[in-house]
């Protein structure tokens, strides 16, 4: 077992958190291994009541890519919230929620008309995907992933395929969803190794995934006919399944797929999005363009805000009369003015150099991590792109054994242990599919602030090893 004491909050932050546990909902998915307590936070930095400081390799479950209260962001905010600050995009019109649609029309891939619906979070923008397909195509099936997280409403709880309590007593679900494996390859459902898991079968050309072939060979041998099929949503790089990064097949095998079936894809951005990975979406690193695209998180620094982009005649019924008509969708606060003035300005800062850096001070980063890795043995892999890293913890690297559920005595996870440790030094950092960490700092982190992170990381990992 590992000696390990959970970290203790300050007075003042005990006291807030005290008045919290006699007023919250108790499905909150808070930690006594981060008692966080946030007064203030800038950039890179977050202060509680007592006065510490904390470096944030969060990000807010990866939002604020801008930094905390970025100068910029709140003038923004600040000047359309004297101008308006609610009307109703949905019945209204306001420059504001125009230029960000324009915006999201000319950043997301592919050179085809677009058009743009506005919601308050990524849930929602999943929410109106999974609608829109249904209706354009009048098919009832759709495919998701084994690992996927798509949100706690009931489509994202029906696509995702993560965690068993966020679905847990909550059936029926919505029904139709099938499930296929993601292609997870340092823990492949198949046992085979990538890339000599490609055989000689190709698909339009394209060399066959054994992950992809299940659903080509089995799936749609088996189970369903394509042709009943409405939507593939896939997240470009899964986020709390793991920070998975698939083969550089898989996203145009589904393109593939999807087009001979007349399927549409829908690419899940939400976290993977907005500069994350050192591109302004994550599909770009595989060239593919989707026919949707789910986009929340990063939009606008923290202020809540979904955007889904998606091919024009899938959402104009003046382009193509099976999208959807007048009223079948739409929403009061999505497109809110004062977000779309956060999120405009968002990618202003994005374009102007955040993107770059993303990818400049994540390749430092992964770099960092594979020679921590290699220095130590409970670190069996490393994987991400950009400033959307993670590394899994292993109880032997060369069999790839997992931790046990309980490390301690009193019933933590090593997952548990590694980020109340590194909170304890002053670093927030989360965990992400089983017994990985992830880092997604925002963007706006410096080569500094990666080798504080990195000490306090590697410091931590020494502690565990020297246990066990």
């Amino acid at each position: 077992m590992i000696s390990y004491q959970s970290p203790q909050a300050g007075p003042m932050a005990a006291k807030i958190i005290g008045r919290d546990r006699k007023v919250m909902l108790g499905a909150d998915t808070r930690t006594p291994e981060i008692p966080l307590v946030v007064e203030r936070a800038e950039g890179m930095w977050v202060e509680d009541p007592d006065g510490k400081r904390y470096l944030d390799f969060g990000a807010g479950y990866a939002v604020v890519a801008t930094g905390h209260c970025h100068p910029q962001v709140v003038k923004a905010i600040e000047e359309q919230s004297k101008r308006l600050l609610h009307i109703g995009g949905s019945d209204f019109y306001y420059l504001p929620e125009v230029e960000l649609a324009e915006k999201l029309v000319r950043l997301t891939p592919g050179d085809f008309p677009k058009r743009v619906y506005f919601a308050n979070s990524g849930a929602e923008s999943l929410e109106a995907a999974f609608k829109l397909s249904r209706y354009y195509t009048r098919r009832p099936k759709v495919i998701s992933f084994l690992g996927a997280f798509h949100g706690r409403t009931y489509v994202g709880m029906s696509l995702s395929g993560s965690k068993r309590v966020q679905r847990a007593g909550f059936s029926p679900l919505i029904p139709e969803v099938i499930h296929i494996p993601y292609p997870y390859c340092y823990r492949c459902p198949f046992h085979l190794k990538y890339p000599s898991c490609k055989g000689s079968r190709q698909f339009e050309g394209i060399p066959l995934l054994p992950c992809v072939e299940y659903l080509t060979d089995t799936v749609f041998e088996r189970l369903v006919d394509p042709e009943e099929v409405s939507a593939i949503f896939v997240e470009t790089i899964q986020g709390e399944g793991g920070y998975i990064v698939p083969p550089r097949e898989f996203h145009p095998l589904l393109r593939a797929i999807s087009r001979r079936y007349s399927i549409i894809l829908v690419l899940d951005e939400i976290q993977c999005g907005m500069g994350r990975t050192g591109r302004m979406f994550a599909i770009e690193h595989w060239g593919v363009k989707p026919d949707v695209v789910c986009i929340a998180k990063a939009l606008a620094s923290g202020l809540p805000l979904g955007a889904v982009v998606a091919k024009a005649e899938l959402m104009d019924s003046q382009v193509d009369p099976r999208a959807w008509k007048r009223g079948a969708h739409g929403s009061t606060f999505g497109g809110n003015p004062v977000s779309c003035a956060a999120a405009n300005q968002t990618i202003e800062l994005l374009e102007g150099g955040l993107v770059e850096n993303a990818a400049q001070v994540g390749g430092y980063l992964k770099d960092k991590l594979v020679e921590i890795m290699d220095r130590h043995r409970i670190i069996g892999d490393v994987r991400g792109k950009g400033l959307m890293l993670a590394f899994e913890l292993v109880r032997d690297k060369e069999s790839k054994e997992r931790f046990p559920s309980q490390v301690t005595s009193d019933g933590k996870g090593v997952v548990q242990v590694f980020v109340g440790s590194a909170f304890k030094k002053g670093l927030i950092l989360f965990g992400c599919g089983f017994n990985s960490i992830r880092l997604s700092p925002p963007l706006v982190v410096g080569q500094k602030e990666a080798d504080l992170a990195l000490g306090i990381i590697e410091e931590v990992v020494t502690e565990i090893e020297s246990q066990l």
